[in-house]
């Protein structure tokens, strides 16, 4: 309700309310080889990859003993737009100048010293609060690249490992690389697809 308007032409809303969204997901990250205080900061799109990938391999009948030789495995895949951590990273390192931007309302600037710090105190509070902290896993957490990495250290795999971004095909352009290279002998099994978890507001608003 807070970012809809039936107008297409309202400026920076969405028209559309209807869409397929998850919403019972569970990541453990003690499978993945994720310490727990990391998961916050890592985008869930990334983690629905390592929960599809554990699924696919186990589909495959390639589980940890397998006799196959991991070094020689890749994991390429498709993905364009990245996740929905990044605007929470955006919002909360933005907050500067949203505040500089309260303080220049007339109204606001025509307060008591006190009562302006006491509002932008309480302000800062409300607008952080739920957001993930910016610390040394904020951009591996949103980084669309990562996947692929984070994907082929958790299953120990030592082929190349990277995303390729083609819009909308990007699944297609990370199949296509997969066979390519499984072709041309640079890996003898590849772990390839799309990942995406843009089911957002901004990619409505934007759309």
């Amino acid at each position: 309700a807070l970012f809809y308007n039936p107008d297409p032409n309202a400026p920076d809303l969405s028209y559309a309310r209807i869409g397929g969204f998850v919403s019972d997901f569970r990541f453990d990250s003690r499978k993945f080889r994720v310490p727990p205080k990391m998961v916050r900061q890592i985008d869930r799109v990334q983690q629905m990859a390592l929960v599809a990938v554990d699924q696919a391999l186990e589909d495959a009948g390639i589980h940890k003993d397998s006799p196959i030789d991991r070094s020689r495995v890749a994991v390429i895949l498709g993905q364009s737009m990245g996740g929905s951590v990044r605007d929470e990273y955006t919002l909360r390192i933005q907050y500067p100048a949203i505040r500089q931007a309260l303080e220049k309302v007339p109204g606001f600037a025509s307060l008591e010293l006190r009562a302006q710090r006491q509002i932008l105190d309480a302000f800062e509070i409300e607008l952080k609060d739920g957001l993930p902290p910016i610390n040394e896993d904020s951009m591996p957490g949103e980084l669309s690249n990562v996947t692929a990495g984070r994907i082929a250290n958790a299953f120990d795999l030592g082929g190349p490992n990277f995303t390729v971004d083609a819009a909308c095909a990007s699944s297609m352009a990370a199949v296509q690389a997969a066979v390519k290279g499984l072709q041309q002998g640079d890996f003898d099994l590849a772990v390839t697809g799309g990942a995406d978890g843009s089911m957002d507001i901004r990619t409505y608003t934007k759309f």
